[in-house]
């Protein structure tokens, strides 16, 4: 266990306000998707729709935002040896 490569820590910083942004438009999509794609369909293929959608787009948005913002939702701000 004296493997000098594997000794790091970090610590996170989160935008919370753009993290909320990025939820808030994931929920909205996937309502959108499910109201209007899976209608009369049984609700646990309305939950298995909704969590697909919410997961792709909020993964989606959640990238962007960490490729193309100047500030992005989720970075790693120090990383760090560990003695």
């Amino acid at each position: 266990m004296n493997d000098e490569g594997l000794r790091f820590a970090g610590y996170f910083a989160l935008d919370v306000r753009l993290l909320v942004t990025c939820l808030v438009f994931a929920v909205a999509l996937a309502t959108l998707a499910v109201a209007l794609r899976l209608r009369g369909r049984r609700w646990d293929e309305h939950v298995v729709g909704f969590l697909a959608v919410f997961s792709l787009s909020f993964l989606i948005t959640l990238g962007l935002t960490n490729l193309l913002a100047v500030h992005p939702a989720l970075r790693i701000e120090s990383l760090f040896p560990v003695p």
